[in-house]
């Protein structure tokens, strides 16, 4: 693997890796010791890549895996430190944070946040980062099949626990409230 082919990826796939770890982590620090995470393991990586699926799908899944390690070594260091069972983490996002999301992405955030990893995941990557059902299921380690039934399932519960945010509710969109 040449390392213009890891720079290339770096400057192509980065939003796209921030964006989905911004999804399953609240603090931006955290967001970008796992980005960085993510590609030292590319560039550790790079030489097993077989191109069987596209660079991004391939990163993506690295993502995936990172952020799963990420909650279990965070869960691992709670039950073994006593300091931080005292520590009381806002489950809020900053003010700051409120500024530059708005409402809707906040509450979208939220109810995200609200659905099993698995649903929670397949959302992101089929309607967030619009790969195809082939592409996810990829990423996923799943059939097409199971893709599309877990991505159904999901958005029908975000659909129940947002339709009753006012941000989200069709008459909100008439008062001037963009739902896109």
């Amino acid at each position: 693997m040449v390392e213009r082919d890891l720079d290339e990826w770096y400057r192509l796939y980065h939003r796209d890796v921030f964006a989905y770890i911004g999804y399953h982590v609240r603090g931006r620090q955290d967001v970008e010791d796992i980005a960085q995470e993510v590609f030292v393991r590319v560039l550790i990586g790079a030489e097993r890549y077989q191109g069987l699926a596209s660079p991004k799908t391939w990163i993506l899944a690295i993502a995936r895996r990172t952020v799963a390690d990420w909650y279990r070594k965070k869960r691992l260091k709670a039950l073994f430190s006593l300091s931080e069972a005292f520590d009381v983490v806002s489950e809020e996002p900053s003010p700051h944070e409120q500024a530059v999301m708005g409402a809707r992405e906040a509450r979208l955030r939220e109810g995200l946040l609200q659905l099993k990893k698995d649903a929670r995941d397949v959302v992101v990557l089929r309607m967030l980062h619009e790969f195809s059902t082939e592409e996810t299921a990829e990423i996923l380690g799943w059939s097409s099949a199971k893709t599309r039934t877990t991505l159904h399932r999901a958005m029908k519960k975000l659909q129940e626990l947002l339709g009753e945010d006012e941000l989200f509710a069709p008459e909100s969109a008439e008062k001037g409230v963009s739902v896109k």
